[in-house]
């Protein structure tokens, strides 16, 4: 959709709401940006509208923060587009409206005086008990920090409760306590008090893990608020030895592994890992490596079956053992221990780069072969057993392999491996070769790769019979037979958008017919898009909508 013609696009209830809001000057400040229009709505609350423009002034995307979720526009989105019109016909008039905006909140405040100020905030606290942990957690000298801590947490949440549940659209204020706690902890653990910033992060997920249970939150709002804890507290794990004795150490080795064994997890198992693997930078002290070691040993016996999820359990396992022994027993024993586990993929993949490391390509060749056999049935992991083969037969010179292996990798649809594959032939062998893997091709999964290989070597008469079997794709690969085979083109176009009209039945596929017209007049020009245009018209005069789009193809 264009400016010129949205309200085509938009329900007609939403499109009088939004120009409802326009016409009361709802809409306070249209600002033109690089690609487009940020334009303020003074709605139930300030909402913040985005608008991309493309070509001709064409709609390509448009976004708003207000919470409706019940379709792509919403009546701020309307009046905003209302207002972007306006303000490209008559800038002069714009500017004018926008000079004359509402004074925005600094502004205000800052003609108020202090007894003023204090009165305000009192009374807003009293309203708003968020308000008021907030300034006192921030602000207040004599607190206990973690309780504190939590209560702004639980307030934030509970304001944000209905019925029990924290809706979508009030995720984002619901952790705005936590996030508050989290800020304080980035800032202690920048002025070197880790302990501090660890004991923050723990409370902020004793609380906000369990808050996932009650809450909808596919904006991903509590999720990155779990993810910064984690993160932080893994920052402060880190250089724990720069800034803490022994026993402080202790303390925090404690703290995390008695979070990262809580029940909260159970199903969270990423999170626990990332706490457990905290832990590991304690572990030069014997006892804390003793106690970890033991928790580790007791979780894998705890993982009875041998479904996916009980695999990647101990899979996990087994990466903090070795982080244990990388840490205290050296490179020996880590690699002993990376061997006797190989049975797991990560483990498999270690071994892999210690041989390319070591230069032991032929062992780089046995283990992925065995690799190969154990996962055969996950294809990606077949894959990039097969690509590190390629790799070592690459360092040995082994062209043979090269050359069968180049192969097969390109039928799993990786392009780059033709053009390795090429170089592995002289000229006069090439042709064989590629006669043979067009005829395969055919016979199995014509794809991409096949178009490029087409495309590469100018096999032109054969990409026309790929389009012929498939008439959608001539509108992107056009450009390489027009030259050759232009009446062939101008046939598959000429089918394709006539097929396309009659099986249209909405505005959108008008649309998209439409666009595929636009598309055929660059590839045969204008004189023949007019007559199918025409054509179209008379064939379809009782479909007002289609004519509509026919007639804005210019």
């Amino acid at each position: 959709m264009k400016l010129s013609n949205f309200e085509a696009f938009i329900e007609e209830v939403i499109l009088d709401r939004g120009l409802d809001y326009f016409q009361n000057e709802r809409v306070v400040n249209v600002k033109e940006t690089a690609d487009g229009y940020t334009v303020e709505v003074d709605g139930t609350d300030d909402y913040t509208v985005e608008i991309l423009l493309g070509h001709e002034d064409e709609i390509v995307n448009s976004f708003c923060d207000c919470p409706y979720d019940w379709g792509p526009h919403c009546k701020h989105i309307a009046a905003a587009l209302f207002a972007i019109r306006e303000k490209a016909a008559t800038p002069e008039k714009s500017k004018k409206k926008n000079s004359a905006r509402k004074e925005d909140l600094q502004t205000v405040l800052q003609k108020l005086k202090k007894d003023e100020l204090i009165g305000i905030i009192l009374d807003l606290s009293k309203q708003y008990s968020d308000i008021q942990t907030t300034l006192l957690y921030k602000y207040s000298s004599d607190v206990d920090e973690i309780s504190a801590a939590k209560k702004l947490i639980r307030d934030y949440i509970n304001h944000a409760k209905r019925r029990a549940f924290v809706e979508w659209r009030d995720v984002g204020h619901a952790v705005q306590g936590a996030e508050l706690t989290l800020e304080n902890a980035r800032t202690k653990a920048a002025n070197g008090d880790t302990e501090a910033a660890v004991l923050l992060c723990i409370a902020t997920l004793s609380i906000i893990v369990d808050m996932l249970q009650y809450c909808d939150d596919s904006s991903g709002i509590v999720g990155g608020a779990i993810e910064e804890s984690i993160f932080l507290i893994d920052e402060a794990a880190l250089i724990s030895e720069e800034h803490l004795n022994a026993d402080g150490q202790k303390r925090m080795f404690t703290a995390i592994l008695k979070e990262a064994l809580h029940s909260r997890y159970n199903g969270w198992e990423d999170w626990r890992f990332s706490l457990l693997k905290a832990c590991t930078y304690f572990c030069s002290n014997p006892e804390l490596h003793k106690i970890l070691d033991k928790h580790l040993e007791k979780m894998q016996a705890d993982v009875h079956d041998n479904s996916w999820s009980g695999r990647y359990a101990k899979e996990n396992i087994k990466l903090l053992q070795l982080e244990l022994i990388e840490r205290v027993d050296g490179k020996e024993e880590a690699e002993k221990f990376i061997n006797q586990n190989l049975h797991f993929s990560d483990f498999r993949k270690k071994a892999i780069s210690n041989a390319f490391s070591n230069r032991d390509y032929s062992k780089v060749i046995q283990l992925c072969l065995d690799g190969e056999q154990i996962d055969k049935d996950y294809r990606g992991l077949v894959n990039e057993w097969k690509r590190n083969r390629y790799r070592a037969y690459e360092q040995l010179k082994d062209v043979e392999n090269q050359r069968k292996l180049a192969y097969e990798l390109l039928f799993e649809q990786d392009y780059s491996y033709f053009l390795k594959l090429k170089e592995l032939y002289q000229p006069e062998e090439w042709s064989k070769v590629l006669e043979k893997m067009v005829k395969d091709f055919e016979t199995s999964c014509q794809s991409s790769v096949y178009e490029q290989i087409l495309i590469e070597e100018k096999l032109t008469s054969k990409l026309l019979e790929y389009c012929q079997r498939r008439p959608s794709y001539i509108t992107d690969l056009y450009p390489h037979l027009t030259g050759e085979f232009s009446e062939e083109v101008d046939q598959l176009f000429k089918e394709y958008i006539e097929q396309s009209a009659a099986e249209a039945s909405n505005r959108k596929k008008y649309y998209n017919v439409c666009r595929t017209i636009k598309t055929y007049k660059k590839a045969c020009g204008k004189i023949k898009a007019d007559g199918l245009i025409e054509a179209l018209k008379q064939k379809y005069e009782r479909r007002p909508a289609f004519l509509d789009e026919l007639e804005k193809i210019k």
